[in-house]
């Protein structure tokens, strides 16, 4: 949390404390943007997660089609290529059309 936010809380907070029912409703209001807050984070932190993820698939993909493209310039077997890579033969070939 930022401290201009905390200042302004408490500052708040101060005023507030004057009732007993004024300070319930400024912590329900305190906990609910706090709240808030966390879940903000939390769906931040998850879009980052997933964008490392799909990062480090585009990155295998890349590093797949790579190898290849490589091993058809060496002239091998589009069905050893597939053994060795995991991808079918057809994969191969759109690889080899790119």
């Amino acid at each position: 949390m930022k401290d201009e936010v905390l200042t302004n809380a408490f500052s708040a907070w101060e005023e507030l404390s004057k009732s007993k029912e004024d300070v319930l409703a400024y912590e329900s209001r305190l906990k609910y943007i706090l709240d808030e807050e966390a879940k903000l984070e939390d769906v931040k932190y998850m879009a980052e997660k997933k964008g490392r993820e799909e990062g480090i698939e585009e990155g295998q993909r890349e590093k797949t089609e790579e190898m290849v493209r490589n091993l058809l310039s060496k002239k091998m077997n589009v069905d050893f290529i597939a053994e060795v890579t995991g991808l079918t033969v057809q994969q191969i070939k759109e690889i080899a059309s790119m």
